[in-house]
């Protein structure tokens, strides 16, 4: 469960950092005047980190909505056994 809390908020920071890092480079290259298709070309590498990053996502959600159970049903197996010897 710790590992899945530290990679919920590693992953957090390092799409928060991936988007604005892709938004600055996008505004810096728009200063210079760069084209659409020059721009696009140049952030393709920037995009598909930002990309990949999302996708951590959707492995990350369903992780941690397992653990979220499983302590839910933890806490139901407490009080239902509490008293048991």
């Amino acid at each position: 469960m710790l590992v899945d809390v530290g990679s919920g908020l590693t992953g957090k920071y390092l799409l928060d950092r991936s988007r604005r890092r892709l938004e600055q480079a996008r505004q810096r290259m728009r200063q210079q005047g760069l084209s659409a298709d020059e721009l696009e070309e140049r952030l393709y590498v920037d995009s598909l980190t930002f990309d990949v990053m999302k996708q951590w996502r959707s492995v990350h959600l369903p992780v941690t909505l397992v653990f979220a159970v499983l302590a839910l049903a933890h806490i139901i197996a407490v009080f239902l056994f509490w008293g048991w010897k």
